[in-house]
């Protein structure tokens, strides 16, 4: 894919009139796959936990977030040659998880327009931003808080208290706590670059 890319950037000199409509098709594809790839990685981490929690417990289920998922971000970033990752407002890790300023900017205006059942809010932003190396397509999709995540992520008084015990032993830093259902808990982000 990269490749075919790289050389329509090159064609796109020569036959720029042409070439617009192809480079857009090539985008929108691309964006399909970073689409495609965020709702794989959100459904296998949600699939992961709730079997994790249904034959070990809630316990179990943080070292999935500890180790499964960044594993499962880094093979996705290595497959495809983005940058993929899990930021959020709220770290949990914050050598993992602190979203740079485009991630920041967005994140906080999708937590000002929280979604609701009866709302048509969008919770995916795309953004293309010309930069020296060439194009950067930005994918940002948001996770709001779902019931199974108020375990870990809820009020501090409403988390059990051996699930608290292990979120301070392996995250002493730990701020992604005091979320109520629905609201945005964090996004899966990626980046592409087109040269």
């Amino acid at each position: 894919m990269k490749k075919t890319l790289v050389i329509f950037t090159l064609t796109t000199a020569f036959f720029s009139g042409v070439c617009h409509a192809e480079r857009s098709q090539t985008d929108e594809q691309l964006i399909n796959e970073m689409r495609a790839t965020s709702s794989k990685l959100i459904k296998t981490l949600g699939k992961t936990l709730k079997s994790t929690i249904q034959q070990e417990g809630p316990e179990a289920a943080i070292r999935v977030c500890e180790t499964v998922a960044p594993n499962l971000v880094n093979e996705i970033s290595k497959e495809t040659g983005w940058k993929v990752s899990r930021v959020s407002l709220k770290v949990r890790n914050p050598l993992i998880g602190t979203p740079d300023s485009w991630e920041r900017k967005h994140l906080l205006a999708l937590s000002k327009n929280q979604p609701n059942k009866n709302s048509s809010t969008e919770l995916t932003i795309i953004e293309m931003i010309k930069i020296k190396e060439g194009t950067s397509i930005r994918y940002l999709e948001a996770l709001p808080t779902a019931p199974l995540c108020l375990t870990c992520h809820g009020k501090p008084e409403h988390i059990p208290t051996k699930v608290s015990k292990t979120l301070n032993t392996i995250y002493p830093f730990d701020d992604a706590k005091g979320y109520e259902v629905g609201e945005i808990r964090g996004a899966i982000s990626i980046q592409a670059i087109i040269k």
